[in-house]
């Protein structure tokens, strides 16, 4: 059985092909990637592709004979820069949505055993109900998550048509070395010792899971008979907005203090703000910062197997000691 990744140079997928190259020796890694992507091993190997163009796509000819499975990482996700809201749509269909599709499209001719998909919990919009099982209703507060929403309804209307099994997971906010993104905001605050301003009060849980739980929890999918479900990936016993911040300036040895904010008013500036494209965050993380945002991941663990280890309060450490690492490393090749 070969696996063919997609996104594979990317936050997860690094920390993924080595442990599907450990896991799975005797099969090929095929990463359909934008950048290209070495690894010093026989079985590795990287197609530059563009997801978004058929006609790109279309040009991969994976061996008929050959039965696969196929992690798709691929995507657009929340960037530091936030698009316009008139590009917002097209930034994040064109690639989660139709890419995926497209993706979809070159094992028509090939055995595609089973599919897996990276999704988001931002499917599930605000919280109506805590903790948030997956039959909570899909109302996306945004482009990404109403990407995603789609993205999952082809892969489930395609495994019909195509007959392969699929398995998709709701990550929470994956965390881990090298991952910033917003949290590039919050860690400039605390390394110039500036104060720390919060949506709320911070008494609200909130919840990660770490790279390497979500990349272990992909592996352990690809070997498991359980198939043609969906379930939630996140961290147990998540702690709240205060306690992570208040700990992670100690850790950081800062002066930097929390700055409770009223929160419907937080929430309106913001979304002034947004409308005049000087958007400072997405509204699908806005409004939800002061919510308790907690998955249920009680049939990962029952029915899927599969018990994440990492706590957030680490990876929220980790992440901050990354980016304290790459700020010296700028400083130096400057």
């Amino acid at each position: 059985m070969d696996i063919v990744v997609t996104g594979g140079s990317g936050f997860v997928g690094r920390v993924l092909i080595p442990k599907l190259l450990a896991s799975f020796k005797n099969s090929k890694i095929i990463n359909l990637d934008k950048n290209s992507y070495k690894l010093p091993n026989k079985n590795f190997s990287t197609i530059q592709t563009n997801i978004t163009d058929l006609n790109d796509i279309s040009r991969i000819q994976l061996e008929s004979s050959s039965d696969y499975f196929l992690i798709h990482l691929a995507a657009n996700i929340f960037n530091e820069d936030v698009p316009s809201r008139s590009n917002r749509k097209k930034f994040f269909f064109d690639t989660n949505v139709f890419g995926t599709e497209n993706i979809l499209s070159i094992f028509k001719g090939s055995n595609l055993k089973k599919a897996c998909f990276i999704s988001t919990d931002m499917v599930y919009g605000t919280p109506q109900s805590v903790p948030i099982k997956i039959d909570h209703p899909l109302r996306p507060n945004g482009e990404y998550g109403e990407s995603k929403v789609k993205a999952e309804e082809l892969i489930i209307n395609l495994s019909r048509k195509q007959g392969f099994d699929y398995v998709i997971f709701r990550p929470r906010l994956i965390m881990g070395p090298g991952r910033l993104g917003l949290l590039k905001k919050l860690f400039f605050l605390i390394k110039n010792n500036l104060p720390v301003p919060m949506i709320g009060h911070g008494e609200n849980r909130y919840q990660f899971i770490s790279v390497f739980d979500c990349a272990d929890a992909l592996v352990h999918s690809l070997k498991s008979n359980q198939t043609n479900e969906i379930f939630n990936l996140g961290s147990d016993n998540p702690p709240t907005v205060r306690n992570l911040l208040s700990n992670l300036i100690k850790h950081a040895d800062s002066k930097s203090f929390l700055i409770p904010t009223f929160h419907p008013a937080a929430k309106v500036l913001l979304g002034i703000l947004d409308s005049f494209n000087l958007s400072l965050m997405y509204p699908e993380q806005y409004l939800i910062a002061d919510k308790d945002c907690i998955l249920d991941t009680t049939s990962l663990k029952n029915d899927l197997g599969f018990v994440p280890k990492d706590s957030d309060q680490e990876m929220l450490f980790t992440g901050f000691d990354s980016y304290l690492a790459l700020q010296a490393e700028r400083a130096i090749n400057c």
